[in-house]
């Protein structure tokens, strides 16, 4: 028995790779990567010192973001995709973008689990949302009444794929957002 055969076998994940990162160079044969997309501000408000932020916001367990302090009565969609849930209460939305990130939005500490006063949904039934598309209003007399847990928003981002997680993502820092149209992450080069 040859031996030729086991090193040719042997070499073939390294041969695999190199025609791969050729076939790339010479664009035969295109890896999609991830675009890191553009966040608006969901509602008008402040963006919290780090500090100051919840628990939710400050772990990085669901995901990298900023906590909102809220001054505007309706809550607008920050990106277009597929809302993947709303909780009954409207306290936390779930929009996945693309095939690589998804988005969280978290009001207070998370735990109001059936009922928040202060929020009303209007897109129950949508499977899809666009930039811009009110999702609920607020209630600020009623926000303000409620213990300082349960007043500010979480705006949290979600790799899904080994590269989205290799993507650095840079949020605003301080000062006052408007909906629709303050960018809460820089844009991507």
């Amino acid at each position: 028995m040859s031996t030729d055969n086991v090193d040719t076998v042997d070499k073939l994940p390294v041969l695999c790779h190199y025609t791969l990162k050729i076939n790339t160079i010479r664009g035969s044969n295109p890896v999609p990567q991830p675009q890191l997309p553009l966040i608006y501000a969901p509602i008008t408000g402040r963006v919290q010192l780090a500090h100051s932020t919840s628990a939710i916001a400050g772990s990085e367990l669901l995901g990298s973001g900023l906590q909102l302090s809220i001054t505007g009565s309706t809550l607008y969609a920050p990106v277009s995709g597929e809302l993947l849930h709303l909780s009954q209460s409207g306290d936390y939305i779930a929009i996945k973008i693309n095939e690589h990130f998804s988005l969280q939005l978290i009001w207070g500490s998370g735990e109001q689990y059936l009922t928040h006063d202060a929020l009303k949904v209007l897109c129950r039934h949508a499977k899809q949302v666009e930039q811009g598309t009110p999702l609920m209003s607020v209630n600020l007399p009623r926000l303000r009444s409620l213990p300082q847990s349960h007043q500010g928003l979480s705006v949290l981002l979600s790799a899904l794929t080994e590269q989205a997680c290799e993507l650095p993502i840079h949020w605003q820092q301080t000062g006052r957002v408007v909906a629709n149209e303050t960018c809460l992450n820089e844009e991507p080069e």
